[in-house]
């Protein structure tokens, strides 16, 4: 190894090294202003633990805790919108989670549209109980995790002497194939729902739902604040959405915030 070769691979090393000692250094000061926050949220000093959980935010740090913390504040100072929004972001890490169902159904209780969700089909809950339940990484999870079962079981099958054992390790590994299969086509189905169905929060204490997407066109309906809408389309300052009862039409884009 001549010279100049020693001297780029240790200039490599040092950057390397570098990137980590920076990496650890901004999630240890993450760490430090999580847990600065809580404590100012234990203290009810609300506003100020918002300002830290907000400055964590900023650094595009997704977290189900800092999501569920800043929805409580919102909701324990009444902001209907952003405590139903940050709800919504932390079930969306955590699905099914019962403290964060809990109060989401609470929260949605200070939203004025009462809206009359339409009937599921046995698809749609069947989506909604089983496929959503968990996030589609999670259910990469599952399916990798079974992987290596199977391997294991086709191993002890290959290498069991005992016929009654290898009856038992076949089929086993049989059925682990079956999981694995379905767990990828459960993660395959959820993530194709989430990147196809784009949900949003109305912030605007109140909208007009319009039949086109101009100032002029007529007023559908009205929505407030809270509102869970489904995005069908986007075009120019407009979204055309949907809600729970059925019912579309546009709306300004100023007026929502996606999840």
């Amino acid at each position: 190894m001549n010279l100049i070769s020693l001297i780029v691979k240790t200039k490599i090393v040092l950057v390397i090294l570098f990137c980590l000692s920076g990496m650890m250094s901004h999630g240890q000061e993450l760490d430090s202003l999580f847990n600065s926050a809580n404590k100012l949220y234990q203290q009810e000093s609300y506003q100020k633990a918002l300002e830290l959980y907000q400055q964590i935010e900023k650094q595009e740090m997704e977290s189900e805790e800092l999501y569920f913390n800043m929805a409580n504040i919102y909701y324990k100072t009444n902001q209907v919108a952003p405590s139903i929004y940050y709800y919504e972001k932390a079930l969306s890490l955590s699905p099914g989670n019962k403290d964060f169902t809990f109060n989401l159904e609470l929260a949605n209780t200070m939203v004025l549209d009462n809206i009359e969700p339409l009937p599921k089909s046995i698809g749609q809950k069947f989506n909604d109980n089983v496929i959503l339940r968990f996030t589609y990484e999670t259910w990469a999870k599952i399916a990798v995790s079974l992987a290596f079962l199977f391997a294991l079981l086709f191993l002890l099958y290959h290498f069991s002497y005992s016929t009654g054992k290898k009856r038992i390790y076949f089929i086993t590994s049989i059925l682990t194939v079956i999981f694995v299969t379905v767990s990828l086509f459960f993660s395959f189905k959820n993530k194709h729902y989430v990147e196809n169905n784009i949900e949003a929060i109305i912030f605007s204490g109140q909208t007009q739902v319009k039949s086109a997407p101009t100032n002029s066109s007529e007023v559908y309906f009205e929505l407030h604040e809270g509102t869970k809408v489904l995005i069908l389309e986007s075009l120019d300052n407009w979204k055309k959405i949907k809600i729970a009862d059925g019912k579309m039409g546009w709306m300004k884009v100023s007026d929502l915030k996606e999840i």
